[in-house]
């Protein structure tokens, strides 16, 4: 089985930057400590202003369960109150090779 990866941008005013931030920082640690997640690395866009996730799952069922999760349902619900209804793209990654 192949190996998930993803990148998730989440579009942020600078005004609330400090309450998302702290946000996803906490679901963060969560999300590391899920038996199939092999990485959640936090960053914010220098040009937008946007907070960006990099995130790596072992396999399908991994990312499956990661998606199931109470906690993500809780963060995005957390999350879309700072942002007033605001949340997340992904794109999904494919190595090159």
């Amino acid at each position: 089985m192949s190996e998930i990866d993803l990148i998730a941008t989440i579009p942020v005013p600078a005004d609330r930057l400090p309450a998302a931030s702290a946000l996803l920082l906490a679901y963060g640690d969560l999300v590391r400590a899920e038996p199939g997640n092999l990485r959640f690395e936090a960053y914010r866009d220098r040009d937008s202003g946007a907070m960006v996730v990099v995130e790596r799952y072992r396999d399908q069922a991994a990312f499956d369960a990661h998606l199931t999760n109470p906690a993500n349902a809780e963060f995005n619900g957390k999350l879309a109150e700072v942002l007033d209804g605001g949340g997340s793209s992904l794109r999904m990654l494919e190595p090159l090779g």
